[in-house]
């Protein structure tokens, strides 16, 4: 099975699959640690089944949020939970986004990273929808290590999707023209934002 069949697959159960007992409060700290005031259109990359729609709604009054994913499947279900007009779904690979240059304030990643291949290649696409200042955030609630072994112990496809440490990732993001990079990581937490630059490509 590859990759988008198998989260096509787990797209209707996996808001029944075990998760921490914290982990509402924790996706509430990403939010709110992404400091994005202001934001009117946010991209929700790998959004899964919309985990983090109901914060930043909360956060962001009148915010648009675009839930983006590999899997149908998974965006469908977002779409379906979320019902609001501020909500919009879109099918799409994190390598090639179907996002304009500079349309959007922020771009995030929760608990997905891993899955969105080659980094050096991902991250300047994660960066291009940005306006210059535009937030990106990465985050997890595990840390790398744990994450790693967990994917392992999952088996294939996901058993090589790896999450560099949150220093490395840092970097990453530094060489594709990021700036004001935070990188944090400890057990149960793992969080990278940044700042895009002034726009270079054509």
């Amino acid at each position: 099975m590859d990759k988008r069949a198998y989260f096509e697959d787990l797209a209707s159960r996996w808001d029944r699959l075990p998760a921490a007992p914290d982990a509402p409060v924790r996706t509430r700290r990403f939010v709110e640690r992404m400091a994005l005031a202001g934001a009117r259109r946010v991209v929700d990359v790998g959004c899964g089944t919309g985990v983090l729609v109901t914060d930043l709604s909360l956060a962001l009054p009148g915010v648009r949020i675009v839930e983006l994913d590999l899997a149908l499947a998974m965006v469908r279900e977002s779409v379906r939970k979320h019902r609001a007009p501020g909500v919009a779904g879109v099918c799409g690979d994190a390598g090639r986004l179907p996002l304009a240059p500079a349309s959007c304030d922020a771009v995030v990643c929760f608990g997905v990273l891993p899955h969105l291949g080659d980094l050096t290649r991902v991250m300047p696409e994660l960066l291009r929808p940005l306006r210059p200042g535009g937030i990106i955030a990465i985050g997890h609630t595990m840390d790398s290590r744990e994450l790693n072994a967990f994917h392992a112990a999952l088996g294939e496809p996901v058993a090589a999707d790896y999450l560099p440490p949150a220093s490395v990732l840092g970097d990453l993001l530094h060489r594709a023209g990021a700036r004001s990079i935070v990188a944090e990581e400890q057990p149960g937490w793992y969080f990278v934002r940044a700042e895009a630059g002034c726009l270079t490509w054509s």
